[in-house]
């Protein structure tokens, strides 16, 4: 019970100084710079969640890692989901474009055309892709998500 009290009493003050400061010291201004190894201009943009809290894009993808689970049992579908969600993430580090964002989700719908039959597999896909779009920040696919929904399987060719 002392030592978290004594921490508590300790760095409670030091937590109010840091709130309190308005500039940096000078010289500490080099070792900040040395220290930052992204500059201030590719800091990922933020959005605001339900809860209103405003929360970096990177951080709010993870969730959507666990609803790969549901296309464990189709292991190329989800190797494919996972592989776009890393192009979004990679396409936020560097100058994010929604032409850029399009021409990722185009290639994966492309590849998931054969590996979805289903309607309803093609609704989860389309729900995931949906919930990507909206955590960075697009609010239409262009009814790219629609036609992948009302796709349906290639017919065989007559036999003769």
């Amino acid at each position: 019970m002392r030592k978290p009290l004594l921490c508590f009493l300790l760095l409670g003050p030091l937590a109010g100084y840091a709130q309190t400061t308005t500039a940096p010291d000078p010289a500490a201004a080099s070792l900040i710079a040395v220290a930052s190894p992204m500059p201030a201009a590719a800091v990922l943009p933020t959005r605001t969640d339900a809860s209103r809290k405003l929360v970096k894009m990177k951080d709010t993808i993870q969730p959507l890692v666990g609803e790969l689970a549901a296309f464990k049992n189709r292991p190329q579908v989800a190797h494919i989901l996972a592989e776009s969600t890393d192009d979004f993430l990679q396409i936020m580090g560097g100058r994010p474009t929604e032409e850029a964002y399009f021409q990722v989700l185009e290639g994966s719908l492309a590849a998931l055309t054969p590996l979805t039959p289903g309607t309803t597999d093609r609704a989860e896909v389309a729900e995931y892709y949906e919930d990507l779009l909206d955590i960075v920040g697009i609010t239409s696919s262009g009814g790219r998500l629609n036609a992948f929904l009302k796709r349906t399987k290639a017919k065989a060719a007559p036999a003769q």
